[in-house]
């Protein structure tokens, strides 16, 4: 192997394990603030606290993380990380239907996002929490900027490319959604939210008119999370759309059996491209999906 090849895979590898090494890190409470803490232990301990609930997810310790990173926003207003946690988790609440007053709850993550990347301009989750919020807000090419800003500060950083596959998809560019998603996956195969990127991935391959690649994909999502029924909705349209109907009519008795979910993580893509919208209404139809 020459030099330069041997660099090249050098480098490779040190991406992926820093891709790989950086959610794994988040998901303890032990997230040291070495060289950049305000002074204020206590706050920095409320958001340890809250990514550890963060990471476990669901709608109980969501809401108990946005309690913790409110209040560590008050007690140290200049803490980028309680801000930048709060508009993550505000995005994750609504995406999720946990949230009574969506509108609301995004516009608390948008200025926590914004206050974030004002306190602190070069931290990549800054620029990943202000683009998920972006997203959720309907503000998609907010959300590509904001994401690209994160990929420049940190080229390894995931949720970056996964946040710019997304914002890609949503404001109607599935071709150019794939590679990102796919890059921001293999940084981070063991995220516990994978269920919703390989789901985001299934439909932008789905729509590029790769439906068995989509299939691919949500098979991945539905290994992560066998329980998000979002997931068998996509896997039922790649199932009809590669004519496999009896596939697709077992996807639909899963998801009769699945409890209904109060919200919609896909509001603000069909919103954006009725089109796809009706799409994959006329395939779950074919599938005997009824509304």
């Amino acid at each position: 192997m020459e030099l330069t090849e041997a660099f090249a895979v050098q480098d490779a590898i040190a991406e992926r394990v820093a891709g790989a090494i950086e959610p794994e890190l988040l998901k303890t409470e032990s997230l040291p603030a070495v060289g950049r803490n305000s002074g204020n232990a206590t706050a920095w301990d409320l958001v340890r606290q809250g990514t550890w609930h963060f990471h476990h997810v669901g709608r109980q310790t969501h809401l108990r993380g946005r309690e913790l990173f409110r209040l560590a926003c008050k007690l140290d207003p200049e803490l980028a990380e309680a801000h930048l946690w709060l508009g993550r988790v505000s995005a994750g609440i609504v995406a999720y239907g946990w949230s009574d007053k969506p509108a609301q709850d995004i516009r608390e993550g948008l200025d926590a996002a914004l206050k974030a990347v004002r306190l602190d301009e070069k931290n990549p989750y800054s620029h990943y929490a202000l683009a998920i919020c972006s997203i959720y807000a309907n503000a998609q090419e907010q959300a590509v900027l904001a994401a690209e800003r994160a990929i420049e500060i940190s080229p390894s950083f995931a949720l970056g490319h996964l946040a710019m596959g997304m914002g890609q998809l949503f404001r109607g560019s599935a071709s150019e959604a794939i590679a990102p998603l796919e890059h921001g996956l293999m940084l981070n195969r063991y995220d516990p939210q994978n269920f919703v990127w390989f789901n985001v991935l299934a439909l932008a391959y789905l729509f590029a008119g790769q439906a068995n690649e989509g299939l691919v994909a949500t098979i991945e999502a539905r290994k992560v999370g066998p329980t998000w029924r979002p997931t068998y909705e996509t896997l039922a349209c790649c199932y009809v759309s590669l004519g496999r109907l009896p596939e697709a009519r077992s996807c639909v008795e899963l998801m009769r059996e699945m409890e209904n979910p109060t919200g919609d993580a896909l509001a603000p893509l069909r919103l954006r491209n009725p089109h796809w919208a009706d799409q994959m209404a006329d395939l779950l139809k074919k599938a005997g999906w009824q509304q």
